[in-house]
């Protein structure tokens, strides 16, 4: 009889697993290899550069275009890299291609350089970034590493940022079976990911951090500020500013519990939600069926908490089931935008007209062409 019981449980599970797969699989796209640098620089006409700090290990040599793969590694890695940006690219789509980038259509890799912890605390200390502020992005589950680059830079140029753009990415396979995984590498970074917060906030020479969580990015996050509160380290919670939570993937229940440790930064919190968010009502189901922070449309729930919230059910589309509402709106994504660079919501700034019903992802194959396509980058 309990073989008969473990045997039906084991199988409910696998149902509402696929539940999840077929919900939250758009968090990236499965396969590979957007960073193969341009052969022919000459169309570039506009660049983002960011800095990438990752938990991950570097991509195997066969792989070129990743730069690095979804396994843990054992230290931060630091790498800088160049992106050109198509110059009629419309706010809230992602154009990209593997195979063949055209730096007039797709968002396309320059170059990339690794950079020690030394050297980034140099790059930090410019005056080219005196009193701007930072910008710390993680990503959700199911996202490699070229795709959470592409993405990022689609956040910086959409939202006008012109601070420093810092990518937080940690070790997430990329594949819609690793939920588990994911969840663990998720943990496994909240050490790196303290790490990279405190180093910015001890830089007198910038002006303050902003945090923009994504999905599983989100659990990451209040999980890593948690620990930062629990610490007592008050010169680092001083410092950061506005932290934007787009569908968090996260019990409301313990939601709840982590956001009750943060003291006042609670009050810095925006929070976006969907009740029509197919992905995280797959995850409920999959995780006793408690409703996910990214979900819950009660907004004075979070007003309850100090948290500001905003309810995106009115937007249409995006990706992954509804997903990726906050990167696929024009409106959204500046309002997102100009809540980090002024601390607030601009009165009478609307969501929704969207201007798209995805995003635009082609070409996905990827090229052998281009295996070196980064020298700084240790293989």
């Amino acid at each position: 009889m309990v073989n008969k019981r473990t045997g039906f449980q084991w199988a409910k599970q696998m149902l509402l697993a696929s539940a999840l797969v077929l919900g939250v699989g758009a968090c990236a796209s499965p396969d590979s290899g957007y960073l193969v640098a341009l052969d022919d620089t000459a169309k570039v006409v506009k660049t983002r550069t960011l800095i990438a700090i990752t938990t991950r290990t570097p991509a195997d040599a066969d792989k070129p275009g990743e730069i690095f793969s979804g396994e843990r590694g054992q230290q931060l890695r630091i790498v800088s890299l160049t992106l050109s940006m198509p110059p009629n690219r419309a706010a809230g789509t992602l154009p990209a291609h593997a195979d063949k980038p055209d730096p007039e259509k797709h968002i396309a890799l320059v170059s990339a350089k690794e950079l020690t912890p030394d050297q980034f605390k140099v790059v930090l200390k410019t005056a080219l970034f005196a009193k701007k502020r930072a910008l710390v992005f993680t990503h959700g589950f199911n996202t490699q590493f070229d795709d959470a680059v592409i993405r990022f830079a689609q956040i910086v140029e959409d939202t006008d940022f012109t601070g420093i753009p810092v990518l937080f990415s940690w070790p997430s396979r990329g594949s819609v079976t690793d939920y588990g995984y994911d969840k663990d590498s998720a943990n496994f970074s909240r050490d790196g990911m303290e790490t990279v917060l405190t180093t910015l906030a001890r830089e007198p020479n910038i002006g303050g951090v902003d945090i923009f969580a994504h999905s599983m990015g989100n659990w990451l996050t209040l999980e890593t500020l948690r620990q930062v509160a629990i610490a007592k380290d008050q010169k680092t919670l001083d410092r950061l500013g506005t932290v934007v939570l787009a569908a968090p993937d996260v019990d409301m229940d313990v939601f709840r519990t982590q956001v009750a440790r943060l003291g006042a930064l609670r009050n810095r919190i925006v929070l976006y939600a969907s009740r029509d968010d197919h992905a995280l009502q797959a995850s409920r189901r999959l995780f006793g069926d408690k409703i996910r922070a990214g979900e819950n449309t009660d907004l004075a729930q979070f007003k309850e908490l100090g948290i500001e919230a905003h309810d995106l059910s009115d937007v249409k589309g995006g990706m992954g089931k509804n997903h990726g509402k906050i990167f696929g709106d024009a409106a959204t994504i500046a309002q997102i935008g100009s809540t980090m660079a002024h601390g607030s919501v601009r009165t009478g700034a609307t969501m929704g007209n969207p201007i798209s019903s995805g995003i635009s992802l082609i070409g996905r194959s990827v090229s052998a062409v281009g295996d070196a396509i980064a020298p700084g980058i240790r293989r």
